[in-house]
């Protein structure tokens, strides 16, 4: 504030045309309220926040699990602040065109970003060139988490993880299918390579759906997926699920075994989460979390995800350090395993 009432008191003398000083009346009670004034707008924007509609930024279209979380958390800040609160879709390139539009976003608390996994984990490790950095965010909280399975056609001759490891090595090579390089399932996959050293082929399908009916063809011994793509087939004994990356069984899913059950300590789930442009005044985001954490923690949006999906709430700073340790894990997996994009 000093600078700003040093520059008032220098605009209160001027010089006329003749070169005489010409004092202007201005009060040092005015130029001390201007001062606190203009330090003051922040706080009182602050303050009255949200004073206009907020966004949410979506990486899919209408329609899917991340659209249906975000509306369901919009209605509950809408009828909280009384704002609108718009759903921006903007589909494409694995949540890159969403991520760079949540950080080239304004700071000012009205834009918050729905962030897929790779977005937030997978891409800055293996992009070169990235047009976003996670320091361009501000973590705000995590929306789910969800595990990945392993599972084999009806005609494989194993029940557990075990026996799968121990097949593969008789057969010398598998191939499995999955959503392609890089992907949460190869992801996984490789975990389990690096703690057995079987050999396996990633076969990377569009959809995970297109992977399943070729292993219900006999087409493919295996898939590593997420569990809902592939349930039903297990539960009408189409397919066998062996094994589920989460270190115990769901409540929801009890009878899926896990990899740690058969002796292979892997914990490993993807997860979404909600991020805003770096530089969000920290009261602002504050407020949103309370608001979206106990949108995150009713029971009626449970009743809108998969018996698969979690749903948890942490806070800036603790979902900030759960991005380190991911990105820190996946980075070491990319370099050891030399997994890559193409």
């Amino acid at each position: 504030m000093a600078g700003f009432i040093g520059a008032m008191r220098g605009s209160g003398r001027q010089k006329s045309s003749g070169g005489t000083p010409v004092t202007l009346s201005l009060p040092r009670r005015t130029i001390l309220a201007a001062g606190l004034a203009s330090l003051a707008a922040p706080a009182l924007a602050q303050a009255r926040f949200p004073d206009r509609p907020l966004r949410i930024i979506v990486p899919v279209a209408a329609g899917g699990i991340s659209d249906t979380i975000s509306r369901f958390l919009a209605e509950g800040m809408r009828a909280e602040f009384g704002q609108p609160v718009i759903i921006e879709n903007r589909p494409g390139a694995n949540g890159i065109l969403a991520s760079e539009a949540i950080a080239r976003a304004a700071p000012d608390g009205y834009t918050i970003g729905y962030m897929l996994y790779a977005a937030m984990t997978l891409n800055p490790l293996l992009i070169p060139n990235l047009s976003y950095r996670l320091s361009d965010f501000l973590p705000l909280t995590p929306t789910f988490k969800a595990p990945m399975v392993l599972a084999v056609g009806k005609d494989v001759p194993v029940r557990n993880v075990r026996e799968f490891v121990d097949y593969v090595k008789r057969q010398g090579t598998l191939s499995y299918g999955t959503l392609g390089n890089a992907s949460t399932g190869q992801i996984l996959m490789e975990m389990l390579r690096g703690l057995t050293g079987i050999e396996l082929e990633n076969v990377g399908y569009r959809g995970e759906t297109l992977a399943v009916t070729d292993m219900v063809a006999g087409n493919l011994p295996a898939v590593c997926i997420s569990t809902m793509n592939v349930l039903q087939q297990h539960r009408a004994g189409n397919a066998r699920i062996i094994g589920i990356s989460t270190p115990e069984r769901l409540p929801d899913l009890p009878d899926l075994p896990t990899f740690a059950e058969a002796g292979f300590p892997i914990d490993y789930s993807y997860f979404h989460g909600l991020m805003m442009p770096s530089g969000t005044p920290e009261a602002v985001a504050a407020r949103l979390h309370r608001s979206i954490g106990a949108g995150l923690q009713s029971p009626e949006l449970r009743t809108r995800m998969t018996p698969d999906m979690q749903p948890f709430v942490l806070s800036s700073a603790e979902f900030a350090g759960m991005l380190s340790r991911e990105t820190s894990k996946l980075g070491e997996l990319v370099q050891t395993r030399g997994i890559r994009l193409q």
